[in-house]
């Protein structure tokens, strides 16, 4: 990746995450990034590939996160743990992309394109949880409920501890990691 493209997504990152998609103009981008408004258009066609490109980063970003430290030798339970406690602490070290991940998912910029990238980046925790479906280790749900505990409740957790209305404790990431998968686990 270029220098200047580099510099065109961490701007687009961080004026989207204060501003808003429809707040920030690429003017504002090529001005955050130091570049001129034409230099965009030679790596990206337009503000919505731009916003695609920027989240397709994201995404890979934040999957390798979770996965990262995952023993296939674990138990379903701790690899749902380690996953869990792994997109917590990314979202806690990466705030503006935890922003622009929540942005987009309640936007219209989500398309069948981005989501089967997403699917990509996700396939190996998919398969763990699939074969655990199938061994009655967890419910028999699809894996995009499934991930609502693992990103969802933890992108919720991480917002509160980070406003400092619910400081994220080991007892308290505990009291939720476990609640979080008794929730999925099957009975």
């Amino acid at each position: 990746m270029t220098d200047k493209r580099k510099a065109i997504l961490k701007a687009t990152l961080k004026l989207i995450s204060e501003n808003g998609f429809h707040g920030t103009p690429m003017s504002q981008i090529a001005e955050e990034a130091d570049v001129g408004a034409g230099t965009i258009y030679r790596y990206f066609e337009s503000k919505e590939v731009l916003i695609h490109e920027l989240f397709l980063e994201v995404k890979r970003e934040i999957s390798q996160a979770m996965l990262s430290d995952i023993s296939p030798e674990g138990s379903t339970e701790e690899i749902f743990r380690q996953a869990w406690l792994n997109t917590f602490n990314f979202c806690l070290q990466n705030p503006q992309e935890m922003i622009f991940l929540e942005q987009f998912y309640n936007s219209p910029f989500q398309t069948p394109e981005t989501e089967a990238a997403t699917l990509e980046y996700l396939a190996p925790a998919i398969s763990v949880f699939q074969k655990a479906v199938e061994a009655g280790e967890l419910k028999d749900m699809p894996f995009e409920m499934l991930t609502m505990f693992v990103h969802d409740v933890t992108v919720a957790s991480a917002k509160r501890h980070i406003s400092g209305a619910l400081v994220m404790d080991e007892t308290k990431l505990e009291i939720v990691v476990q609640a979080c998968w008794d929730a999925v686990k099957a009975n």
